[in-house]
This record gives structure tokens, C-alpha cells and sequence, in this order.
């Protein structure tokens, strides 16, 4: 294990006091940094008694052994967080509000993951992303990403978008309390709240410190979270120039919104079709609709749940066109014309799975699956490994052909050449 100076570590992940790093130790064989924190309750300086006002706070305590989260990566290295001070009573399925406005940091005492992880991995799936891929990115294992993604689902959906949130770390509170960020909202309550913050930070007379603004504006965004859609959107992933260009140029373009019974929005809320969208709300959207969808066996309720996603495509259809006008190209292409793909036992997916230069492709879908597929049978060559491997990547064409003419093409003349 080699030291690092510890304050190198406070300022990278946010750590200030009351907490602090106690130790570092970098492994540099298995590339793990393990970082153990201390926490130092202040005391009144005319009283024995714990000085602090914060309730979040008041619930940390020594538990008498430590508790190891995973945290977000440093570079090429995992990170563990170690502490034996935490909150102890955080227990149960989903994740409690209390939970969203602790440091990210740290971790509940029931879980192994600390709240910054979850918070990045709860944008990933609200973005569309695959656990395979959510694992990937991170460069943390997938049981882990599916673990957090069902502690997500479990949360109550009143909050549930506030998993998302980005910690208190993250330079974009800042920005929005030094006006660097300009957040459109309607919310005559979040814009009060924020020309308050705004003023008192700037106001000489009041000593405020950044970081109790920021938990008091944090702490209204998870109150609010069923509310805040829009918001949350602007926070969590900001629209770029082009695509406002690209929305404004489908103006021209006439639109039909399908009717209930049309089978696109079955196909869409059972994710067999995947419109690709960077909308925010939509995506959250979709992920309550999914969950609601697939957690009933009540014909009515799956048929409200599908009027449901038609009425948000109505209203929003101003902030949707890109969305609808993938959904009038589903609509208008010629469904029963579909290539017939050679069966699993031809040996071009087995050369697909071997040879990543054989069939290139420009699909990142596709790239990471073939990469997290290769990696299966490398680990373990197994016959049976090798045909799901198939299996999969074959039903990946399938029910993608629109998106992969070139792919397509190539695999049957190779499939059928032998």
C-alpha cells in the first residue's frame, strides 16, 4: 500500500468538516484506493453537549465497526469509502428521502454503495442506458448497477426522480446561486427561493455559508421532485444547440399522434422500440409508466397506464417532435417486411463473437453488448454460454433492423454464402 497526502483526497471528493480523510491506502497491484473517513462532532464553547443544529447530522454516530461503500472511480482505480460513523437507522427497500440529502460520500448502512455511485447510476438508466453498459461506463460490476437500479425502483415514485439529483458537490448549485446557471422555471416557490439564496449570498451582512445554501436548494428539489420535471431536465442533461435547431427545423413537418389502440405504444412502453431521446421528462416518464406497467396483471390498469403515455405525448407535443416524428416513421414503415436473419446455428455469429472485425458497426448499443458478450466467453468458454451469446446477439439485430441495414446486409451474405 503506498500514503497519499490526505487532503488531496478531501478536495477530490468533496470531504469538508465536520468529516475528514483519516487514511489512505492505495493498492496500486489490484489498482484500489481505500479512503477511511473520521468524523468530528462539534462542541458547544459553553457546553459539554454536541453542537449541532443540522438533524441529518445529529443521526451520525459511531457504530463500533466500519462499514465499506463502493464509490465512483478515481481515474483507472476503484474507490472504497470506509467509516465507521453513519447513520444507523437508514434501513429499508427503496431509498429514503433522508438518504438523497446525506454527502455523497457516503453510503446507507444497509447497502455497499455510497449515494454519489447511486446518483450516477440512477442517471444512466433514466437516460436509457442497459445495465451492461451502466457497469462499463462506471468500470463497476453489473450485479452491483442492478443492484442500485432495484433499490431505485423500489423508492416511492413521489421522489423517486430525485435519485438522479446531482450531489452537493456538484458545481451546477453553485452556478445556480451565483446566477452563472439560469434555471427556467414556472414555480413561483423555487423562483422565490432562489432570488432569496441569491441575495443572501452576496449581502456583506449576512454570513451565510455555499454549502447550507445549497443543501436548503437541494433539499426543495427532493421535496418537489413530482413537480420539477422540467427543472430536473435542465440540471441533469442540458440540451445542446443543434438539437434546438434539429426540433426547430420538424416544425414544417405534419404529425399524426397514433390512437390508444395503435400497437406503438405498447411497443413503446414494453421498450421493444427505442426512440433514442434526450428529453428528460419523457425518460422519466417512460421509466414510471414501464414499472407501473409491468407490476400489474389488471387489463384496465395497463390500458390507463397506456392513455397515460399517449396524453404526455399530447401536451408536451411542442417539446417532442423529434420524438414524434420517429414514432410517425415506426408508424408508416412496412412492419411485415422484415429480413430473415440465418438461425442461431450458423457460424457467423460465432465468428461475430470472435472476430471484432468482421461485421464493424458504428451502433454503440451494439459495440458495448458484443463487448460484454466476448468477455462472458472468455471468462467462461462454455457451449452453453456461447449459444446465449448467440441468442442474444441474433434478437439484437432483429428487433433493431431499421438502425443496422449495413449489419444486416453483411451478416447474410456471409450467412448464406456457406
Amino acid at each position: 500500500m503506498v500514503k497519499q497526502p490526505k487532503h488531496y483526497f478531501e478536495a477530490i471528493l468533496g470531504i469538508n468538516a465536520p468529516w475528514s480523510v483519516q487514511d489512505v491506502a492505495i493498492d496500486e497491484k489490484n489498482r484500489v484506493i481505500q479512503i477511511e473517513l473520521s468524523y468530528q462532532v462539534e462542541k458547544s464553547r459553553f457546553s459539554f453537549f454536541s453542537k449541532n443544529p443540522d438533524t441529518n447530522n445529529n443521526r451520525i454516530s459511531d457504530a463500533g465497526f466500519a462499514k465499506r461503500w463502493m464509490h465512483t472511480s478515481l481515474g483507472n482505480y476503484a474507490c472504497h469509502i470506509i467509516s465507521s460513523f453513519y447513520d444507523q437507522s437508514m434501513s429499508g427497500s427503496g431509498i429514503s428521502k433522508d438518504s438523497l440529502l446525506q454527502p455523497g460520500f457516503l453510503g446507507d448502512a444497509n447497502r455497499n454503495y455510497t449515494h454519489e455511485l447511486r446518483q450516477h447510476v440512477a442517471l444512466f438508466h433514466i437516460r436509457g442506458l442497459s445495465p451492461d453498459a451502466i457497469a462499463n461506463t462506471l468500470r463497476i460490476e453489473q450485479v452491483l448497477v442492478e443492484e442500485i437500479i432495484g433499490d431505485i425502483e423500489k423508492t416511492p415514485e413521489s421522489y423517486r426522480m430525485a435519485t438522479c439529483l446531482p450531489m452537493e458537490s456538484d458545481p451546477i448549485w453553485e452556478s445556480m446561486i451565483y446566477d452563472k446557471f439560469h434555471l427556467r422555471t414556472q414555480l413561483f416557490s423555487l423562483k422565490l427561493l432562489l432570488s432569496k439564496l441569491k441575495l443572501t449570498m452576496i449581502d456583506p451582512k449576512v454570513e451565510t455559508k455555499l454549502s447550507d445554501s445549497v443543501n436548503e436548494l437541494r433539499k426543495f428539489f427532493i421535496s418537489h421532485a413530482n413537480s420539477l420535471d422540467a427543472e430536473f431536465s435542465q440540471i441533469c442533461a442540458l440540451s445542446t444547440k443543434k438539437q434546438s435547431v434539429e426540433e426547430r427545423r420538424s416544425t414544417v413537418t405534419k404529425l399524426v399522434l397514433p390512437s390508444l389502440k395503435n400497437s406503438i405504444w405498447l411497443k413503446l412502453i414494453s421498450a421493444k422500440i427505442d426512440l433514442g431521446s434526450n428529453n428528460m421528462p419523457l425518460n422519466l416518464f417512460l421509466v414510471r409508466s414501464r414499472h407501473a406497467f409491468q407490476n400489474t396483471n389488471d387489463n384496465n390498469v395497463r390500458v390507463e397506464v397506456l392513455n397515460q403515455l399517449r396524453e404526455f405525448f399530447r401536451k408536451n407535443a411542442r417539446n417532442l417532435k423529434q420524438e414524434l416524428i420517429q414514432i410517425n416513421q415506426i408508424m408508416n414503415a412496412p412492419e411485415e417486411h422484415q429480413v430473415s436473419l440465418p438461425d442461431e446455428h450458423s457460424d457467423v455469429w460465432k465468428r461475430i463473437l470472435k472476430d471484432d472485425t468482421f461485421i464493424p458497426s458504428a451502433h454503440i448499443a451494439y459495440k458495448l453488448l458484443l463487448s460484454n458478450l466476448r468477455s462472458q466467453i472468455l471468462m467462461n468458454p462454455d457451449p452453453v454460454v456461447e449459444l446465449n451469446a448467440v441468442r442474444r446477439v441474433r434478437d439484437f439485430m432483429k428487433h433493431n433492423q431499421r438502425f443496422m441495414q449495413q449489419e444486416l446486409r453483411m451478416v447474410i451474405n456471409n450467412g448464406y454464402s456457406n
